[in-house]
């Protein structure tokens, strides 16, 4: 790779490249230096203590959030790029499906942030109230081989169209109750509208019905919750839990895709209970991590809003939201819903799913919404649009080019500031990224954290290079970097970020 060329403009905002100006005035030029120089030696030990996702190590602290904005342990919003890896066939465990090490680090070196790694209850707990041990030991393994390499973990308990009896992945057999509703064994999507047995097996759910042994179907899924957060709770790099894939309102649903002003409150209240449960589950073991409750799946057509809360009122939670719609028209209605919703609760905001096709020309549209929504995202999935045999390496002949070529791009992970907007236009492989240097959740017109912002740049977008520049800030990182590291100037209001290939 030819050495990138990464000319900069450093300058305070309302200044003009090459001059000797700044926000107090005009100064000699050679003061000017000096304090140039002492920001980026100061710029570079705040990177040597803010390691990034990604960037090596993961972090130390929990990732937090402020209102609707994920943030690092020093304010920093975190504006992730992940996918999924979901293992769907009860006791098949990652590692079986041909994850491993090797695939950990193409994440990483492909300026990947985060993974929504799932697994099915029937896996966590196959017999009635008997944890798999074994199981859980080879998915932490890989819990642990993703954070070796800075990528951060979203643990999903996920479910499709109820569980395998009734044709899907999720819930095992011994856990549903069907009250006698026939199977018509529908396959997706339309099993959920069409299968009386799945409609019946979610009303028991919500309703807590005892189930095997006359334990409550709840209390069952809240022990594998305990048992996931106890080993997840000491780990770094845990980004959180995801309590539900996609859950369904059951029988009532038509009620609640028919009103699309305001959803169903009354099954969203049941849908409140059982997040608020597995929430304080979690809490019996893990305090640090964040948990995300998920909208009825019908939320995701962009149809209606959800009345759901916080889980449990914990301050620690978010909301992770999918977005499918059946008219890409409704797109930006599943993100005016979500940003509703975190306005409304003071929630952060997760996109978990989205894409799931290898047409680079809706996923670029996608990616566009998303990312100028300033919404962290994760794309379904890498083990079936990304890697064409997950049980081989992935070399540049085993994977889906177009569409990697479409998700892998430059794109900011840590903002010290509140970001503003973010655009990529591949045509010519530019990326615009602006943010102000006030901090998030606050009044204060400084940052009020380490003035450190990264920006994950791949070289697979850049193979011959990129140049930088910046108005508001200075580059302390070399060229050519993985990761380019800007420091807000003293008196900046806004930092303005351009990155394109070297000329």
């Amino acid at each position: 790779m030819n050495t990138p060329d990464t000319s900069m403009t450093a300058t305070p905002a309302g200044s003009t490249p090459g001059s000797s100006g700044s926000v107090a005035g005009r100064r000699p030029r050679r003061r000017r230096a000096l304090v140039t120089a002492a920001l980026m030696a100061t710029a570079a030990l705040l990177a040597a203590a803010c390691v990034p996702p990604g960037g090596g190590a993961a972090p130390r602290a929990a990732v937090g959030h402020e209102g609707r904005w994920l943030t690092d342990s020093h304010g920093r919003v975190l504006l992730l790029h992940g996918v999924n890896l979901v293992a769907k066939v009860d006791g098949e465990t990652p590692a079986e499906m041909g994850f491993g090490a090797d695939d950990a680090a193409w994440l990483a070196d492909n300026g990947f942030d985060v993974v929504r790694l799932g697994l099915t209850a029937g896996s966590v707990m196959p017999e009635p109230g008997v944890i798999d041990h074994a199981y859980l030991d080879s998915f932490f393994t890989t819990v642990d081989e993703l954070t070796a390499e800075g990528l951060l973990v979203l643990i999903d308990l996920h479910q499709d169209g109820w569980g395998p009896t009734l044709g899907s992945d999720g819930f095992p057999g011994w856990m549903t109750i069907t009250d006698g509703e026939p199977n018509t064994g529908t396959p997706f999507p339309l099993y959920y509208v069409t299968n009386p047995a799945i409609q019946a097996a979610f009303d028991n759910l919500w309703a807590d019905t005892p189930g095997a042994g006359g334990v409550p179907l709840q209390e069952r899924v809240a022990a594998i919750f305990e048992a996931l957060a106890e080993r997840a709770s000491h780990r770094r790099g845990i980004l959180g839990y995801d309590l539900l894939n996609e859950p369904w309102p059951g029988r009532v649903w038509e009620a609640c895709a028919l009103d699309t002003a305001h959803g169903c409150p009354e099954q969203d209240a049941r849908l409140d209970a059982y997040n608020a449960r597995m929430a304080q589950a979690v809490r019996t073991r893990d305090r640090r991590h964040l948990v995300f409750g998920e909208p009825y799946v019908l939320f995701n057509f962009g149809n209606a809003p959800t009345n759901v809360g916080l889980p449990g009122d914990d301050p620690r939670s978010g909301l992770s939201y999918h977005m499918y719609t059946t008219d890409p028209a409704l797109e930006p209605a599943v993100q005016d819903f979500a940003l509703e919703w975190a306005d409304r609760t003071g929630g952060a905001l997760l996109n978990t799913e989205w894409g799931a096709t290898t047409d680079p020309v809706p996923i670029e549209r996608q990616i566009s919404e998303l990312d100028g929504a300033l919404v962290p995202w994760i794309w379904w999935a890498y083990n079936e649009n990304v890697i064409r045999d997950g049980r081989q390496p992935p070399t540049e002949a085993n994977l889906w080019g177009p569409v990697v070529d479409v998700l892998v791009r430059p794109h900011p992970v840590a903002v010290a500031g509140t970001p503003l907007s973010h655009d990529f236009d591949p045509a010519t492989r530019t990326m615009s990224f602006t943010y102000s240097t006030r901090r998030v959740g606050s009044d204060r017109p400084g940052p009020g954290h380490p003035g450190l912002s990264e920006i994950k740049v791949p070289a697979r977008t850049y193979p011959n290079g990129y140049r930088a520049s910046v108005t508001g800030g200075v580059v302390v990182s070399r060229p050519g970097a993985g990761v380019l590291r800007v420091f807000s100037l003293p008196g900046a209001s806004e930092v303005r970020v351009t990155v394109a290939p070297a000329v």
